[in-house]
């Protein structure tokens, strides 16, 4: 028996793949999903997702979103997603700059605050995963 993992983002259906574990970015931290799970839903923060197929590790850079386990389907409802061998390292070097840049100008009562530091967090995330 195996756990069936969907990505979805708002843009489109990224993988559809059966696996053998799910690591995830929760909100309240790390977790792993393995078969059997028992059900829950929770926030994601911008990271890290791996899944294990065959004994070999995938990786995904998130952008936050949401992870749903229930009858060994985990389904993730990502706001991006992108396969760690997609991404551009210098494109997201610069993307991580230009917006460390802006927050740092700002303060935390600024409205644009929170979506900069999310853009900070998903550069930061693309950077890690591509560097592995």
């Amino acid at each position: 028996m195996a756990l069936t993992l969907d990505i979805v983002t708002p843009e489109r259906r990224v993988l559809s793949v059966t696996v053998d574990e799910v690591r995830a970015p929760g909100a309240a931290g790390g977790f792993g999903i393995r078969v059997n799970h028992e059900p829950f839903m929770t926030a994601l923060e911008p990271g890290r997702l791996t899944y294990v197929e065959g004994g070999r590790e995938h990786h995904y850079a998130i952008g936050g979103g949401f992870l749903q386990v229930a009858e060994n389907r985990v389904i993730v409802l990502a706001d991006t997603a992108e396969a760690a061998g997609d991404i551009d390292v210098e494109r997201a070097k610069r993307a991580f700059q230009d917006a460390q840049d802006r927050l740092l100008r700002m303060t935390e009562q600024d409205e644009h605050h929170p979506a900069e530091s999310a853009r900070v967090k998903r550069a930061a995330a693309r950077i890690s995963v591509a560097g592995r």
